[in-house]
Order: structure tokens, then C-alpha cells, then sequence
């Protein structure tokens, strides 16, 4: 028995390719806001870490000694620069190359983490204590950024920093390692916090300038963890840090490099300059282009976030400052197409957008979006009919599923199977043994099945 279905033609978008290129910033970001935040968008660096923030005996957080940032589980950090937190937020926003961005703890010479240690010992790290009651704030006011890199230069304590990175993970936060020096401290921490909470340390950023400029990244071993080599524009020119790092490379496997500082070249050319030698050796670096904008109020008001194409859930969407429930108005770019999702990770209820609304309430969608999904339009609107056997058409499609199952399969066996992400790129290839295809090694998102059955392409779009 033959019925008809109507397939979508993959139309394949090559994704801009992320490289692995960083930057340590300081005060050009505050100070500096009306070219600052423009320049690192469109640098090609992947990664901005914003330094440094310091913690006083009281648990209180200022930034560079320069302003107070948090007091007292309140944010008090617009009183000195009122831009600061929108200014963060935008630095993900399309377009832009930024795809992570850090707050970075400490700096030579600060008492930050021996005050950690003090306040631990005295309060923990649970709901009640200074520390988290203030880091819940960062969280809140900066929900943007990703993690906290750990820049301890002198106090050197596996317990309290390790209760600390487990503390920040229970709030969202991913935790970066600075080190230059003491290796079996940082090597413990990262253990140690990744024992009691899987992936909190997922980046490590290795000192090689000043103190750590004798540093050789072959010697420091973080197992899967990721190692990006940094090098300073004070030491090193761009031609010596391209070289440097495809030596390191080569010969270390490092994941990427970073360069500090900002402050040194800011407003120049050697922004773009060192950002190309990192992503010579390790690609990337394009700005991504935006598709669409997502805002919280209608009439496009209120906080707004520009999105490339992809898939994001709702802990995605949060990582770019879009809270649940809280879309009520969004652009659409010419050729672009967004579904919303009532739920998270792509499920329930959908409403599907090819062009821009000012207004979500007459669709009765205002404030009701947990996940969306954003592409090509012409990946979604490219359908024709054709006429293919039922066999293997039928097919289990749920968010979370771990394997796709087929019905009334006996013909895709041993099928060639291929799975593309949304954004077209392909990411499973498979003949299946039997009806099923175990899909868990896939991040959550929407994909696209492609096979052949009878010479007929077949494509499926599924849920993971």
C-alpha cells in the first residue's frame, strides 16, 4: 500500500563556524561602552571574559576596585555605570562572533579567594550564606553570562574553592580555571568539583605570559577538560602568537588560545589583528548573522535579544537573557522562519512565524514561549509531494527520547540514514540494524531525517 506524504527538501545552512579564540577585557567595558561593546561583537573572538570582580572580607562584589558591583543580594552596580548589565547581554546578541561570556574572580595580589576561604568556613555555601545569596544576584541581574573564572594567584585552598565552583554550578554558572602555577590545586579542584557536580569546571585557561610565561601547555593535564593556551600582546605579536599557538597545537592539542588584554589595544586595529592570528590556527570567528529578535514587551519594547539560526531551549535561551515566558513581540528576517514552542525542549503547543509581529496577544501566545526553533525559512517552506511506500514512516518523536523507534519498519533495515541539525549540518550517519536508532549522543534540539526508501527520499523531522 503506497500513501502520499509531504516531505521538506533539506535545504543544508552551513553554520558559522565557532573557533576557539578569547579575550580577557577590563575597564574599556564600562568606560569605554560607546565603541567597546561594538568591537568585540564584530572582533571574531568566541569568548569575552569581562575582568576582574573582587570579593571583600564581607562577601561584597566590585568590579576592578572601581565600582560596586553587589552588596547584600542586590545589584548595585547601575548606580556607577546604569548600562553595564544591558551592555553584557548584547555582547551575545547577533550580530556578533561572541558565543560565551565570563566574569573572571580575582587577580595577583587580591585577598578574594583567602575572604572565599574565611566565609565558607563560617557560613557554607547553602541559600543563607553571603556568597550565594550574591551570586544568585550576578546570576539575576547578568543571566548572559556563562561561568567564573577562577583567577587565584595566591591562596591555593582544594576545599573551599571546590565548595565555591560547586556552589556557582547549583546556580547556572560554569566555572573556568586561571591557572599559572600550582598545578596539583587546579587539577584537584576540577576533579574534585566535577565528582560532586558533573561539567561545573569546563574550561581551562592557561597563564603562558608574565608569571606564566615559562608555562608549556603539554604539561598540564585536565583530562577532557578543554585547555586554551594564553599568550599577552606585551610579549608577543600577532605573527608570534599564531605561531606559537599552532605549535601548541600541534603538538599539545590544545582546544584554542586567548589573549590578554584588551585594555592594551582597544580601539585599534590589533583587536581583529590578534583575534585572526587564534583563528588562523584554530578556525572561526565569523559574526553570526541575525535571524531573528525576541522582545519582552509588544511593539518590540522592552529587553531585546537578536538570535542566529539554531535550535535553543529554555536553559539556552536563558544563557542569551530570555526568560521563560517572557516573549511578546519578534522580528523575523527575510528568509528566515521561527517556530515557538509552548514547552521546553520543543514541545507542546507551536506557532510558526515567517515574518514580524508586534504583537503576540491576538495569537494568544504573549508571554507563553519556552523554546523556539529558528532557520531557513525555504528549509521549512521547500515542500513538494511524493509518493513513497508507508514502510518506516511512522516514527517515535518525543522530547528527551534517547533512540528513535520505526513501525511497521521492515524495510529500513541496513538503509543508509543520515541526521542533519537544523541549521543543515549533518551530525548522525547510520544503517540501522533493526527498527530502532539510538539518537542519545544528540544535544536536545530539532533534526531532520533523510533516507531512501525505494529509490524515494524519505525525510522526518524529529524531537530529541
Amino acid at each position: 500500500m503506497k500513501r502520499i506524504i509531504t516531505i521538506c527538501l533539506l535545504l543544508c545552512i552551513i553554520q558559522t563556524m565557532q573557533g576557539n579564540s578569547g579575550i580577557y577585557a577590563g575597564g574599556p567595558v564600562y568606560k569605554n561602552r560607546s565603541y567597546s561593546i561594538s568591537e568585540l561583537k564584530g572582533s571574531g573572538y568566541t569568548c569575552v571574559v569581562v575582568w576582574t570582580i573582587h570579593i571583600d572580607a564581607s562577601g561584597n562584589l566590585n568590579f576592578n576596585a572601581e565600582f560596586p558591583l553587589v552588596q547584600n543580594g542586590a545589584y548595585i552596580g547601575a548606580s556607577t555605570y546604569p548600562n553595564f548589565a544591558s551592555d553584557i547581554a548584547s555582547l551575545k546578541s547577533a550580530p556578533t562572533s561572541i558565543n560565551r561570556v565570563e566574569f573572571c574572580l580575582s587577580a595577583w595580589g587580591s585577598s578574594t579567594f583567602a575572604n572565599i576561604k574565611t566565609l565558607i568556613n563560617a557560613q557554607g555555601t547553602g541559600s543563607a550564606s553571603t556568597l550565594y545569596k550574591n551570586f544568585q544576584a550576578l546570576k539575576n541581574t547578568f543571566p548572559a553570562v556563562d561561568a567564573i573564572g577562577f583567577d587565584d594567584e595566591s591562596t591555593y585552598d582544594v576545599s573551599s574553592a571546590t565548595a565555591f565552583a560547586v556552589m556557582l554550578g547549583g546556580l547556572g554558572f560554569r566555572v573556568s580555571l586561571v591557572p599559572y602555577t600550582a598545578s596539583s590545586f587546579w587539577t584537584s579542584v576540577a576533579t574534585n568539583t566535577n565528582n560532586q557536580r558533573a561539567g561545573t569546571v569546563d574550561r581551562v585557561d592557561l597563564q603562558c605570559y608574565s608569571g606564566g610565561a615559562g608555562n608549556n601547555p603539554c604539561n598540564w593535564n585536565f583530562g577532557s577538560i578543554p585547555l586554551y593556551a594564553g599568550l599577552w600582546d606585551a610579549e608577543k605579536s600577532t605573527s608570534q602568537v599564531q605561531s606559537q599557538l599552532t605549535t601548541w597545537k600541534n603538538n599539545c592539542n590544545i582546544a584554542g588560545g586567548f589573549m590578554w588584554l584588551y585594555d592594551d589595544f582597544d580601539n585599534t586595529s590589533g583587536t581583529k589583528a590578534y583575534a585572526t592570528a587564534i583563528n588562523n590556527v584554530f578556525g572561526g570567528g565569523g559574526v553570526n548573522v541575525a535571524a531573528a529578535g525576541f522582545y519582552q514587551d509588544c511593539n518590540y519594547a522592552g529587553y531585546g535579544v537578536n538570535l542566529a539560526t539554531g535550535s535553543y531551549t529554555l536553559t539556552k535561551l536563558q544563557s542569551y537573557g530570555i526568560a521563560n515566558d517572557a516573549i511578546s513581540s519578534l522580528t523575523v528576517q527575510s528568509g528566515y522562519s521561527v517556530t515557538l514552542y509552548w514547552d521546553d525542549n520543543f514541545a507542546g503547543s507551536t506557532l510558526g512565524k515567517t515574518a514580524s509581529d508586534a504583537c503576540l496577544v491576538d495569537d494568544g501566545w504573549n508571554d507563553k514561549v519556552s523554546s523556539i526553533v529558528i532557520s531557513a525559512a525555504s528549509a521549512l517552506s521547500n515542500a513538494r509531494t511524493v509518493t513513497a511506500p508507508a514502510t518506516g514512516l511512522t516514527i517515535t518523536n518525543f522530547p528527551g527520547q534517547q533512540e528513535i523507534r520505526f513501525f511497521d519498519a521492515s524495510g529500513i533495515a541496513g538503509i543508509p540514514v543520515r541526521i542533519y541539525d537544523i541549521t543543515g549540518r549533518q551530525v548522525m550517519a547510520v544503517r540501522p540494524v533493526g527498527n530502532r536508532i539510538n539518537v542519545s549522543s544528540l544535544l536536545p534540539g530539532v533534526y531532520v531525517m533523510v533516507y531512501q526508501v525505494n529509490g524515494k527520499p524519505v525525510t522526518k523531522k524529529f524531537v530529541r
